[in-house]
């Protein structure tokens, strides 16, 4: 979805859009129910400020077992928007903490998906588990060790121990 910006006035200002699953694409990561983005947009000297609420449940894989882990997501954004050509004039602009919300856009209008898609990346964790006490997959046979046991550690033996065997003590 694009909102154009000078149609603003005439919207209120207002948008909403639903995304179905699999409509918008990731890596690694899957939308389980549609993507709802509700939300309103002010013009301010040149720049759009949107601001809104992003609802949707996201799956991605555990860390540890690689098992898909089910994500709810509900996210409250505020992201400003300024044209590109106001940015292109300078050589250097040392950011503010006011910045760090700040996006180009080609002075015409604003791709909403890709906003909606970059809000998703930001609300999934960067290390999801499926459980806090996941005990992951077996290094040596990937046998998943929270549904079943190996003896793959009793058998392995760290090689920098070797030398100590021939000792004897």
């Amino acid at each position: 979805m694009r909102i154009e910006v000078e149609k603003l006035e005439e919207t209120g200002g207002k948008f909403s859009q639903v995304y179905a699953p699999g409509e918008l694409l990731f890596e690694e990561i899957e939308l389980v129910e549609a993507a709802a983005i509700t939300g309103r947009a002010r013009r301010k000297n040149g720049d759009v400020e949107l601001r809104g609420e992003l609802l949707t449940k996201a799956s991605t894989i555990c860390g540890r077992c690689l098992k898909p882990v089910e994500l709810q997501i509900d996210v409250k954004f505020a992201e400003r928007f300024v044209p590109a050509v106001s940015w292109r004039h300078e050589e250097q602009h040392e950011l503010q903490e006011e910045d760090l919300n700040i996006s180009v856009f080609d002075g015409e209008g604003i791709e909403l998906d890709d906003l909606v898609k970059e809000e998703i990346l930001l609300a999934i964790p960067a290390h999801v588990l499926c459980s806090e006490d996941c005990k992951g997959l077996c290094p040596s046979c990937g046998v998943d060790r929270n549904s079943e046991t190996c003896d793959c550690e009793a058998k392995q033996i760290d090689s920098r121990w070797d030398k100590l065997k021939n000792l004897g003590v």
